[in-house]
């Protein structure tokens, strides 16, 4: 667990965190290259003196993880990617402070321009939302991690959308993964206990029609069948009462 200045730390790494997503929502347009929101990204964490955690760890040489479409996690931001108005594009990020190492890790996924032209992607996006409130409704201290995975699985396919499994949450800050891994699925009532004080990562992740995934051994981990993915996530504090969402 961090110490409260530890905690003070990441909250202001939070704030960095959030002044790279807004910026990106904002610049995100058709014909928008990846490349570019990358290098505006690590511009914004030059400024303020941090650091991108995902730049080179396991030899990663971006700032952000940049997933379009059916690429449900770990994209690269390659020269190639040029966004395109239907594209459902998700971009991960942590920010890591330069004298402590606290790491703050967070994600969203937008649909590119006006998603009210994309009704079937958008209603996706939303049902993820949902899960995540009911994520949050049970990340509080002694209950357990399957609670947690139990409420968003139950809830998600009741929609008729797919948990990807073999994809979880974590513990996070003197680390970029620490324990607990949080699972979106399971047991209620089973697995370890959540305890005031502990900082995790929740990042439902949802498959449009699969929940199958192939990793063909790159960055890239993609959806079976070739459908969409989306992944939204925050770090957030366990507390006796309703978590503290982070960032």
């Amino acid at each position: 667990m961090l110490s409260q200045k530890e905690l003070d730390i990441m909250r202001a790494n939070a704030k960095i965190h959030s002044r790279v997503f807004d910026k990106i929502k904002e610049v995100t347009i058709p014909g928008t290259k990846a490349q570019d929101i990358d290098a505006l990204a690590l511009e914004i964490c030059q400024s303020a003196w941090v650091l991108s955690a995902f730049t080179w760890v396991y030899g990663y040489k971006y700032t952000l993880q940049t997933s379009v479409n059916d690429v449900v996690v770990h994209g690269r931001p390659l020269k190639s990617i040029v966004f395109e108005e239907w594209d459902v594009v998700t971009f991960d990020f942590w920010v890591k402070d330069k004298q402590y190492g606290i790491c703050t890790d967070a994600a969203f996924t937008m649909i590119v321009w006006d998603e009210n032209k994309f009704p079937e992607k958008k209603k996706f996006l939303e049902v993820w939302k949902k899960a995540l409130q009911k994520w949050l409704e049970q990340a509080v201290a002694w209950n357990t991690v399957w609670d947690i995975g139990y409420a968003i699985d139950s809830y998600v396919s009741k929609k008729w959308y797919h948990i990807i499994r073999d994809l979880t949450g974590h513990g996070v800050g003197k680390s970029l993964h620490e324990q607990p891994y949080i699972y979106n699925y399971g047991t209620p009532g089973t697995g370890m206990k959540l305890k005031a004080g502990m900082t995790i990562a929740i990042e439902p992740i949802i498959g449009f029609s699969s929940w199958n995934i192939v990793d063909h051994g790159d960055w890239e981990i993609y959806v079976e069948d070739g459908s969409i993915g989306c992944q939204f996530e925050h770090t957030i504090l366990i507390t006796n009462g309703a978590p503290e969402i982070i960032v």
